[in-house]
């Protein structure tokens, strides 16, 4: 098949993982994929230098109608089999693009809530995908006549790439020197972190020498964070990791002894399957994307509220052979369900369907 990927981000996140690992997947399972993508973005120097067709298009003011133009021709030249946009504001040009090439079938992956979208706009595919039964509830909710168009697939990542991690990753920082137990939390800094500097106090009662580590980068957030943490008087006790590479995630998570969250939307949780793939548990809130992964007690720890949470923690920690156990099962949850391969196998076999789907 010859398929076009579309993917408006700026930036570089947990989706754009996906869409990376998708369009590797299915060019090695010797599919054609191209990429549209937004002018100046991340994606698009990663994308070219992989070796994919990229088009770059202007997705702003007055300059995005002849982008349009232009997708429509590469896309009607390409002699693609359908359209696969990643974000509900490409639907529009999606659907144009895709009518005007050949009344392509268009299929919307919703990596997130949804948000304040109209039904007139989300309707617009032929197929939605969603990563977890979470964002799929929410889309039925508001609108239950969608809920035939439907799918969700889980995200999936390389078990390969995951493979014979590191654990001794955080030894080289002079500020982690002597520390423990270890604690990390991965993402935006939107996601809630100040509530587990919040809990530090109380975790340092049982482990005076624990460490949480936050991963990421927010100048303007990280300064309220560390304001935060030197409130509580913590601040010794909270280690601003930076970004980190993607290639080197599987030893940072692998030397972390729990992964830990405090967000309760979150739309899947990519980093919580990372960790579970070299062994690191995961702890959180049985909210948003993570309970379609962790089953509490067996791969992992979830909890309804705010003291459920910090004493899935304390009990995690305090239980060395449970936890590495809990570990155990973690792995072989990643290989058995989300795997890439799982994930490229269930989009194939949702893009076998787009044949009906012509508009």
């Amino acid at each position: 098949m010859r398929i076009a990927l579309v993917d408006n981000s700026r930036g570089w996140g947990g989706a754009e993982e996906i869409v990376y690992s998708l369009a590797a997947g299915l060019r090695n399972r010797g599919h054609y994929v191209g990429l549209f993508l937004r002018a100046g973005s991340e994606s698009v120097g990663k994308f070219a230098q992989a070796g994919f067709d990229v088009w770059t298009i202007p997705r702003s003011g007055l300059r995005m109608f002849p982008g349009i133009l232009k997708m429509i021709r590469i896309a009607r030249n390409g002699k693609f089999d359908l359209i696969h946009v990643h974000r509900n504001h490409d639907l529009i040009a999606g659907k144009i693009v895709g009518y005007f090439a050949g009344k392509l079938p268009l299929v919307l992956t919703q990596h997130c809530w949804l948000g304040n979208t109209s039904f007139p706009l989300i309707n617009l595919p032929d197929r939605i995908v969603t990563v977890s039964k979470f964002i799929a509830g929410g889309i039925t909710e508001r609108y239950p006549a969608l809920s035939r168009k439907i799918s969700v697939v889980h995200n999936g990542i390389n078990l390969a790439d995951f493979a014979q991690p590191r654990d001794d990753y955080w030894g080289v920082s002079p500020a982690l020197a002597g520390k423990g137990p270890l604690l990390g939390v991965v993402g935006y800094f939107y996601k809630n972190q100040e509530e587990l500097i919040e809990l530090l106090p109380r975790i340092k009662t049982v482990f005076p020498n624990v460490m949480l580590i936050i991963i990421g980068r927010d100048d303007k957030k990280g300064t309220l964070l560390e304001k935060k943490a030197a409130d509580l008087g913590v601040a010794e006790s909270v280690f601003f990791a930076g970004n980190i590479p993607h290639e080197e995630m599987k030893h940072a998570l692998a030397g972390l002894d729990l992964n830990i969250s405090a967000f309760r939307s979150e739309g899947f949780g990519l980093s919580v399957i990372e960790g579970m793939a070299v062994g690191t548990p995961f702890a959180g809130f049985r909210a948003g994307g993570y309970p379609d992964i962790v089953k509490n007690g067996e791969n992992g720890y979830l909890a309804d509220n705010r003291e459920g949470l910090l004493q899935s923690i304390i009990t995690a920690l305090e239980n060395k052979d449970t936890l590495y156990s809990i570990g155990e099962n973690a792995m072989k949850t990643v290989s058995a369900k989300f795997s890439l391969d799982t994930m490229i196998s269930a989009y194939e076999a949702l893009y076998r369907t787009m044949g009906d789907a012509r508009c």
